[in-house]
Order: C-alpha cells, then sequence, then structure tokens
C-alpha cells in the first residue's frame, strides 16, 4: 500500500511538470512571500542543501539523462525553466533545463515573452529532452513540502549546479533527480 501511495505522488508529480508549454498569458509563478526572503525561506529543507561553492564536474541536462540512471549520483548543471510554471508552490520541486541544448526566451534579442523561462520558442520535443525535475526530499526520505523559491535566490531563470541522486522511479523519457546540494550561481 505505502508503495503504490509513493507511485501515486510520482506520478501526481510528473503530471504537474508534464502540462503544456505555451507562451505568452499572465504570469501564474507563486507570490513571492511564499518562500522569498522572508521568515519562511528554506523553511522544512535540509541545511545542508543551500551551498556557497558549486560541486565539481557538472554534467549537461541532456548529458545526464544520457548517462545517468536510476541510482546513480549525479552532478548536474542547468537553468530553472522549461514549463510555464517551472517551480511547484506546494512542494520543493521544479524543472531544470539544459543552458544550450535550448534557449530561453530572454535569450533571444527580438522576443518579448512575458514568461522567458517558459522556452516557448523551443520544440516540444527538444524541450522534453532537455529538462529534468529536480525534488528534494527530507530526512524521513517524503518530498519536502514546502516551496523552494527564494532560498539563496532560486527562482524561474536562475543558473543551478545540482548534486544528487537519479531518482529510482525515473524513465529514459522522464528524469527525477532528488538534490543533496543546490548551488545558485550568482548573476
Amino acid at each position: 500500500m505505502k508503495k503504490s501511495l509513493q507511485l501515486s505522488f510520482k506520478l501526481a508529480v510528473m503530471c504537474v511538470t508534464a502540462f503544456s508549454i505555451s507562451c505568452g498569458g499572465g504570469d501564474d509563478r507563486a507570490d513571492p512571500k511564499v518562500a522569498g526572503a522572508g521568515d519562511g525561506e528554506g523553511a522544512g529543507l535540509p541545511e545542508s542543501l543551500l551551498v556557497a561553492a558549486a560541486p565539481a564536474d557538472a554534467v549537461s541536462v541532456v548529458e545526464a539523462r544520457a548517462k545517468g540512471k536510476p541510482g546513480d549520483a549525479i552532478i548536474l548543471r542547468g537553468k530553472v525553466g522549461g514549463r510555464m510554471k517551472p517551480l511547484s508552490d506546494a512542494a520543493a520541486i521544479f524543472v531544470l533545463a539544459d543552458e544550450k541544448a535550448i534557449t530561453s526566451c530572454d535569450d533571444n534579442p527580438d522576443d518579448e515573452c512575458e514568461t522567458p523561462w517558459d522556452y516557448c520558442c523551443e520544440d516540444p520535443d527538444t524541450i522534453k529532452a532537455s529538462i529534468v525535475t529536480i525534488q528534494v526530499r527530507g530526512a524521513d526520505g517524503k518530498v519536502v513540502r514546502a516551496p523552494i523559491r527564494g532560498l539563496g535566490g532560486l527562482e524561474e531563470l536562475s543558473h543551478l549546479v545540482i548534486s544528487g541522486t537519479v531518482d529510482e522511479t525515473s524513465t529514459d523519457d522522464f528524469m527525477i533527480v532528488n538534490a543533496t546540494q543546490i548551488h545558485v550561481e550568482k548573476p
């Protein structure tokens, strides 16, 4: 029964991150007060999660997807984005995109997209092959039920280096990484 509930939760996470990609429309990001620079920032997240120095030997998201297998330790580099809403409002889950395989709209000088983190100018199949879902588990092994937005300045389009383990439920089509360290690169 417990495995069934865990699988149901993981499938729900996959569904949340797999909604359609579109450009334009309103800004549906979470209220920055939820986990922004305030008293609640990082609530429930492991103290060792945010690191000042980037872990060494990071690979791209595309390379991580090609080489990483469930249970493997991995260090990857990417940019928060790849979906209209890449950061969950309810849990420490977000989408990380490959910085070189796909181009966010803010890096395209002719694009005035209001949601540049959704990569709407890219082919949806290329986006799918160039993103991973990152989640943070607590000491109890469960995904932390607190948003990660604001931790160390983490938001849409943040450049990150993540150290973690490829989740056991990952597949060739959908990779999940359980983050143990996150380094937010300063612009």
